[in-house]
């Protein structure tokens, strides 16, 4: 029975009820709602229209007539009328006739629900789930000594005991040339040359039987130890973890310092890096793996997933908003952790219990907790130890010290009493009749971004011909980024000059101290004896923006001695400036329009109350404090200054405690948020405190864990703490879902297919697998064995199992069309990247340069604001772009046509198994991409140089891109085509061949 017992106002349902009757519904009708209503007819599914969780729910619902259980619907609907199948539940067996007795002896003694009770989800009993339960690895010499004497490879093993008991038989083995053609994409993910099949065939047709090591292992250690097998397998590693270049939601920002984890994913598979180690480099590397480069490196997979930029920057997080988008955060660093190592969907709880596995709402919220105090942000790293600890040192006293300052503005701010209390009131109140009255698609001038703020940016204006000047107008900006807002980009040190040339008088200087950020008031510049053709701004100190600096002005109006604006539409020049129309642009400057209030006469108020705000502040400080504040202010920039002067080290976007503020966006410095389960998931409903734990599996003699789930963690524990104890939690050698998990996927990635076949979901939902004890040896093996990637590879590889023909076999067929059971090889499509790098290789462009930042597939456009990804103005034929794919700039929202189309992972979601889909768009890509033109042009250049007759270029085409030479036939027709349409029409269609996209 799970019952949550929760305070609630009111009277009982029904008076003078017995207590009996209390006692029948909390013994035994509130379990069975609890365990069979309500999961579909709960407050927030309400299925039907109407929930059971509390006594309001069931009152309003009309579905009980307390003492009537005649007129009661609810009852009507749980029996059996006529004979048939009652119409609840509609899932799963009727209700048993002792429960519905149960609920109609409590409908007749008045249906009284006691105060305080609310039914909430059932928690799913016991794990006694396959995948929660203990691994035991089988007695593989049991199961060799009673297989075929042939076998020496216990995979074959296992896969022919099932095939035996399915009555299915083994398929031959492939031929020579589909062996390595299948080796090398599975393993590199390329394609072999001709010459490198051809020497393969002979080799493995020549050597004698029982040669050790064969052609065919000898081929296998060779792509083991190439580079490039890293790259391949990081592109499955990086599907399932959300890897991508750019942040997603709106603004879809870019990340570009998003490669170096790409690049550490890489280097792990090609060091066999053994997979405890990589695990808990991504979850604590900083904390387990101090002053090394990957125990960084690998936090990138905590960072990997999408984030909401508006959110966490332009959205505090004392508002709801900003509330939500950390919790959703949050909720991407578990969901990625819990799906990608251990295979289940714990991200189900995070509004209820879980529908099918044993795990609840304490459970996920414990494990937000683990993440509480970590964001996502660029980090250093690859520093020299002592810088690093130095670095941590002057910013542990930068937070000190601005605490400080804050503390003693504070102080000031009390001393003032009730005067600057009025005073603060007013100004919160004059702020919103301030605001501009609409959003306007015209902003202003926007210069280019400075890095630093002591740098000159001017903006000028052509008034066509020379103006008696009576007075010179600037209009602030109103922009919301970074939560600006009013005077958004208005400089804090300027002039304005003018004359017959730009710079000829000085009109008006104010560069020898900082001016106050007007908000919306207009600054206003009155001239006598002014004659000039050309006005010019000229900021010599900028505004702060985002960790840079700006010059921005709505509107630059010029008056007359008339009072007419002959700035109107005047040309604008400047030092440089962004545009992004409509909102930046230099004709905005005198376009006529600006941000002004919906309350003109609040502007003004608002000014002077700021100002006499300050006047306040001023008269109530005394000398002492006003050094003090001095001192504090020069030691934090004596500390900025000494944190600039540090080398900067390399940067890599990851899981961080530490960063540089950008507008709502603050670190925590290492101090966790409070979690708190939410009800529902509602931010705004906070209920029981959470604390570092994780989920309820069955693991022998843990002491780090308490029964519970959580963490025994000291009270003082660090942040990292958190994160260390679950990566050890996770590679627990006896952990029943990791090494499962990994293993899974590994096999997957082979033959099509895993042996569970739903890779990110081991629980109930998910799908059993179909050899529960070839899965439990090959976990055990890896983990016992190195937990070595590329033993396993080799291990998988060289089974018979794996070296089957795909031939299709119409009697295994009928009994397994599927291939379940594995009696041949499963055929495959290459994917998209596959696909890419393989058109560049046989062209003769392939770029094998490893490593560094990703390449764009788009002319970038805006990238200041919101990116504009125009991929149908970037030229296929740039040479940078021509190195592998998993290399390439990777974006969210806008992702590659021409890759997508291809079945390309959706980099917004975990993406553990690809869809294969054939349809006409794809060939029609493969056939008139540009990207597929301008190689075709690429692959008949290359033949023109390897070939000198059209046969022999048809010949060589052929052999490049199937491996094979072609038969006569082929030849003919191939040859009759080209000489009809051209080589580069030819390698277009040759593109498309079968044997150029699939795997045998």
């Amino acid at each position: 029975m799970i019952l949550v017992v929760v305070l609630a106002s009111g009277s009982l349902f029904l008076t003078n009820t017995s207590i009996h009757a209390e006692d029948l519904f909390r013994d035994r009708v509130a379990p069975i709602l609890g365990h069979r209503c309500v999961n579909c007819h709960n407050s927030i599914d309400r299925k039907g229209d109407f929930s059971l969780q509390s006594r309001d729910d069931v009152l309003d619902s009309g579905f009980v007539e307390p003492g009537q259980p005649d007129d009661s619907e609810l009852l009507q609907v749980l029996i059996s009328h006529g004979g048939q199948k009652p119409t609840m539940p509609k899932s799963g067996e009727p209700l048993e006739a002792t429960e519905v007795a149960a609920i109609t002896d409590w409908i007749k003694a008045g249906a009284n629900w006691p105060d305080g009770f609310t039914i909430e989800d059932p928690v799913v009993e016991g794990s006694d789930w396959w995948s929660f339960a203990p691994m035991v690895k089988p007695d593989i010499n049991a199961l060799m000594a009673v297989s075929r004497a042939d076998v020496s490879n216990p995979i074959d093993a296992f896969i022919l005991k099932t095939l035996a008991e399915q009555k299915l038989t083994p398929s031959k083995p492939a031929e020579p040339r589909d062996l390595i053609r299948r080796l090398y994409f599975d393993l590199i993910g390329l394609p072999p040359t001709p010459e490198e099949v051809e020497a393969f065939v002979i080799e493995s047709q020549r050597e004698p039987a029982g040669t050790k090591p064969s052609a065919y292992e000898r081929l296998v250690d060779r792509l083991l130890a190439s580079e490039h097998y890293g790259e391949r397998w990081a592109r499955h590693w990086l599907d399932v973890v959300k890897y991508a270049d750019t942040h997603g939601y709106d603004k879809d920002k870019l990340r570009p310092n998003a490669w170096p984890y790409r690049d550490y994913v890489i280097k792990s598979f090609n060091d066999d890096k053994p997979y405890a180690r990589f695990v808990q480099e991504q979850l604590a590397g900083d904390v387990l793996f101090p002053g090394t480069a990957d125990g960084i490196l690998g936090l990138g997979f905590i960072a990997a997933g999408p984030w909401d930029f508006i959110g966490h920057v332009e959205v505090p997080e004392s508002k709801i908003d900003g509330k939500v988008a950390r919790h959703t955060d949050r909720d991407e660093m578990v969901s990625n952790t819990m799906n990608t190592f251990c295979s289940v969907t714990i991200q189900c709880c995070q509004c209820h219990n879980h529908k099918f596995d044993p795990f609840t709402q304490t459970h996920y919220y414990n494990l937000q907790s683990v993440f509480a105090a970590v964001d996502r942000a660029e980090r250093t790293y690859d520093l020299d130890p002592q810088i690093e600890k130095q670095r941590l040192q002057l910013a542990d006293q930068l937070k000190s010290t601005r605490e400080a300052l804050e503390t003693l503005n504070a102080a000031i701010r009390r001393d003032c009493g009730p005067e600057l209390v009025a005073l603060e009131k007013q100004i919160e109140e004059l702020k919103p009749r301030a605001a501009p009255a609409a959003t306007r698609p015209q902003f202003g001038y926007h210069s280019g971004i400075a890095p630093k703020q002591d740098v000159e940016k001017w903006v000028q204006i052509d008034l066509g011909r020379e103006v008696d000047i009576s007075k010179i107008v600037l209009r602030p900006c109103h922009d919301e980024f970074n939560n600006i807002g009013a005077g958004f980009g208005f400089p804090s040190r300027f002039m304005i000059s003018g004359g017959i040339t730009a710079s000829d008088t000085t009109l008006h200087d104010v560069t020898a101290k900082d001016v106050p950020n007007p908000g919306l008031v207009p600054y206003e510049v009155e001239l006598t004896n002014t004659r000039a053709r050309f006005v010019r701004v000229t900021a010599t100190r900028l505004a702060p923006r985002q960790n840079d600096f700006i010059l921005a002005l709505g509107e630059l109006q010029v008056f007359d001695q008339a009072g007419n604006n002959v700035a109107l539409q005047s040309v604008v020049m400047s030092l440089d400036s962004i545009e992004a129309p409509d909102r930046w642009r230099k004709s905005n400057l005198t376009d006529g329009i600006w941000a002004s209030a919906g309350d003109e006469a609040a502007i003004t108020q608002l000014a002077d109350a700021q100002q006499q705000r300050q006047i306040i502040l001023d008269r109530i400080t005394s000398a002492e404090r006003t050094a003090e504040r001095e001192r504090l202010g020069k030691e934090i920039a004596s500390l900025e200054g000494q944190l600039k002067a540090l080398p900067s080290g390399k940067l890599v976007y990851a899981a961080a405690t530490h960063f540089t503020p950008t507008g709502s966006f603050s670190p925590t410095n290492g101090k966790p948020r409070a979690i708190h389960l939410l009800h529902r998931g509602n931010v705004q409903q906070p209920l029981s405190p959470s604390v570092p734990g994780t989920l309820p599996i069955q693991i022998s003699s843990d002491l780090s864990i308490s029964e519970a789930g959580h963490f025994n963690l000291p009270p003082n524990h660090n942040e990292g703490d958190r994160r260390a104890a679950l990566a050890r939690w996770i590679t627990r050698t006896d952990h029943p879902l990791t090494w499962r998990s990994i293993v899974n996927r590994i096999w997957q990635h082979h033959f099509g297919r895993g042996l569970v076949d739903s890779p990110n979901d081991f629980g109930r939902m998910g799908t059993p697998p179909t050899d529960p004890e070839l899965l439990n040896w090959l976990a055990i093996e890896f983990r016992d064995n190195g937990q070595s990637f590329k033993k396993l590879h080799r291990l998988i590889v060289t089974s018979a199992t794996y070296q089957q023909s795909s031939v299709h076999n119409a009697s295994n067929s009928a009994i397994d069309s599927d291939n379940r059971f594995l009696w041949r090889m499963n055929r495959r499509r290459l994917d998209a990247e596959e696909i890419r790098d393989s058109m560049l290789a046989v062209s003769g462009k392939l770029d094998t340069k490893m490593g560094g930042p990703g390449y764009y597939l788009f002319s970038l456009e805006r990238a200041e604001h919101s990116p504009h990804y125009e991929y149908h103005k970037f030229d296929p034929d740039d040479p940078a772009s021509h190195r592998r794919a998993i290399y390439r700039f990777i974006v969210r929202s806008q992702p590659d046509p021409y890759m997508t189309t291809l079945d390309c992972a959706d980099s917004s979601q975990s993406t553990p198994q690809r869809n294969e889909t054939m349809t006409s768009l794809q060939a029609l890509s493969l056939l008139n991409n540009g990207f597929s033109l301008t190689m075709s042009k690429n692959f008949a250049s290359r033949l023109s140089t390897e070939a000198s007759s059209l046969s022999e270029q048809v010949t060589r085409a052929f052999q490049l891109i199937s491996g094979r030479s072609p038969t006569q036939s082929e030849l003919t027709e191939l040859i009759t085509y080209a000489g009809k349409h051209g080589i580069d029409n030819l390698c277009r269609v040759l593109f498309n061949l079968s044997e150029f996209v699939y795997v045998n």
